[in-house]
């Protein structure tokens, strides 16, 4: 059996599979940075600038929303309420209403009942009862 070297195999290497596996084994080294390279690292920067502002931008437009929102449930609550106040109010009126005419129902119905009392005594009983 053959050995290794740095874990490659050492029997009938082939060139090329030799190489490859020997750069997916070797860890990268620290090579000096080409223009290239410092480009890429420029557009990668101004594409995360970007997306940085795109995304404050969008948060901003996000909270302008939440807020116009807010104001708008606001607004509503205090529509309900003086609409509420406003049934509350009604509502008492009508009761109130209610009540009197309870009231002169009762009096006017107290005031049959006496006068078929009087009509009775007098005997003037050829009213048909009501």
């Amino acid at each position: 059996m053959a050995g290794f070297v740095y874990n490659l195999p050492c029997e009938n290497p082939n060139p090329k599979s030799l190489f490859q596996t020997f750069v997916d084994r070797v860890p990268l080294l620290n090579f000096p940075a080409t223009s290239e390279d410092s480009s890429r690292n420029a557009e990668d920067d101004e594409r995360k600038r970007r997306r940085k502002v795109s995304n404050r931008e969008s948060a901003r437009r996000s909270r302008m929303r939440k807020q116009r929102h807010m104001d708008e449930l606001w607004s509503m609550l205090v529509q309900l309420i003086n609409k509420n106040k406003c049934l509350v109010d009604e509502l008492s009126r009508a009761r109130e209403g209610y009540e009197k005419v309870i009231e002169e129902n009762m009096k006017l119905r107290e005031e049959n009942s006496k006068s078929r009392e009087t009509i009775g005594e007098i005997g003037l009983n050829w009213f048909p009862n009501v």
